[in-house]
């Protein structure tokens, strides 16, 4: 399979996607927040930073498919709503079963997922995502909505870095954002969608729809999460029936960037049973 990145058109919306690697079998990864900051289709550069280095691991075993959530969501959307628009989609272009890797809001969205259509779903892969929002990242997810009903949408981003980071990326990313990086981030194509996602996270709490997870499931994510702390993370593997925990110590919600190495080699391990 060669490189893509457009738009799935199915029967709900528009989703815009990036798909690249030659493997035998599907991996969907869901995004987290970020997504909503994205315009309308993926920019070249945006795709190549996917396949060449967040999810390059992965390429060689898998056709791996960065699924994004429609843009100009209603209010009130609902985590499980954005899971039911997964399903579709997934059942209209033939991408199921497939593993499915959800990163931070895109976690939370692929447990419902799971616990809705399980046969849509080999392997899941729950990246610095828990049953619920901690309280430190209920407090940050309510000032970033209020900000973003105001369209202050570039200080959620900014803002997001100190809290996601534990390493000098917290220090040095800004200063690059608000330079260099700042041409390269047009506004989200829908403003709204930044507030919509931060509520879906502060309303999910998957606790009781864990148990019917039957897909194989490793939890994964980092000791110092604001968002997920370690003791949500290891609530959301005891209460799915097959799942394991990997906590990766001295890093925060970011622990797939900062612990790369050891992220990328816990969820290709998993992947490959």
């Amino acid at each position: 399979m060669g490189r893509e990145r457009g738009v799935l058109a199915g029967s709900a919306g528009r989703y815009p996607y990036v798909t690249f690697g030659d493997g035998p079998r599907t991996l969907v990864v869901f995004a987290g927040l970020t997504d909503a900051f994205q315009p309308d289709r993926p920019p070249r550069h945006f795709g190549l930073l996917l396949e060449r280095y967040y999810y390059r691991s992965f390429a060689a075993d898998h056709a791996v498919y960065v699924v994004g959530r429609r843009r100009d969501l209603p209010e009130g959307t609902t985590t499980r709503e954005m899971a039911a628009e997964y399903a579709d989609v997934l059942r209209e272009f033939d991408l199921a079963p497939a593993d499915v890797l959800g990163v931070s809001l895109g976690g939370l969205v692929a447990q419902h997922l799971a616990a809705d259509a399980p046969e849509l779903v080999r392997r899941l892969v729950l990246g610095v995502s828990g049953r619920r929002v901690g309280a430190a990242g209920r407090h940050t997810l309510r000032r970033w909505a209020d900000w973003a009903d105001r369209g202050r949408w570039f200080d959620v981003y900014l803002d997001s870095i100190p809290v996601t980071y534990t390493d000098y990326r917290r220090w040095l990313y800004p200063a690059l954002v608000r330079t260099v990086g700042r041409p390269l981030l047009s506004e989200p194509a829908a403003v709204s969608d930044v507030a919509v996602s931060c509520r879906a996270c502060l309303d999910h709490d998957a606790t009781d729809r864990l148990p019917d997870v039957e897909a194989p499931t490793l939890v994964v994510g980092g000791t110092e999460d604001h968002f997920y702390p370690s003791e949500v993370l290891r609530e959301t593997a005891d209460a799915i029936p097959d799942a394991r925990l990997n906590l990766v110590e001295g890093t925060g919600h970011a622990a797939f960037e900062e612990r790369k190495r050891t992220f990328d080699r816990a969820v290709t391990a998993f992947l490959a049973g």
